[in-house]
């Protein structure tokens, strides 16, 4: 059974990017994540619901590198975090606040979570993230 949950490290692919993240900690992996989103919705392509799980966790990473984690963010990777020094990053918080941006607008997880009837609880989060991106 897969993980299903309206918060960002609550879904199956959220969890993979984690997981590859904790063994392979870098800025690239976050980059990476994130830019594969921003460039899909730049180009009008519907994002799946595996890339934007992992771009949010990527954004809340970045989130968390600026001392805005979410409730539920995992204690153990902070430590990562603090090593890979990127809490000064405007470039990297910029890609992460219009990744989280694309996936609101059009990505699979928001289709999902609308068909489901209960989207205003993700989107809730998702407008947290922002939130706490931009402090």
């Amino acid at each position: 059974m897969g993980a299903w949950g309206h918060r960002n490290f609550e879904n199956d692919a959220a969890l993979d990017f984690l997981a590859e993240f904790r063994q392979s900690p870098s800025e690239v992996a976050l980059v990476e994540a994130l830019t594969i989103v921003v460039e899909m919705g730049e180009d009008e392509e519907y994002i799946d619901a595996d890339e934007a799980g992992a771009a949010l966790v990527a954004a809340e990473l970045v989130a968390a590198a600026r001392q805005c984690p979410a409730a539920d963010f995992p204690a153990d990777v902070a430590p990562l975090l603090v090593a890979l020094d990127t809490a000064e990053d405007e470039d990297l918080l910029e890609l992460a606040q219009d990744a989280v941006a694309q996936v609101l607008r059009k990505s699979e997880l928001q289709k999902l979570w609308a068909e489901n009837g209960e989207p205003n609880e993700w989107q809730a989060v998702q407008q947290d993230l922002l939130v706490r991106l931009a402090e």
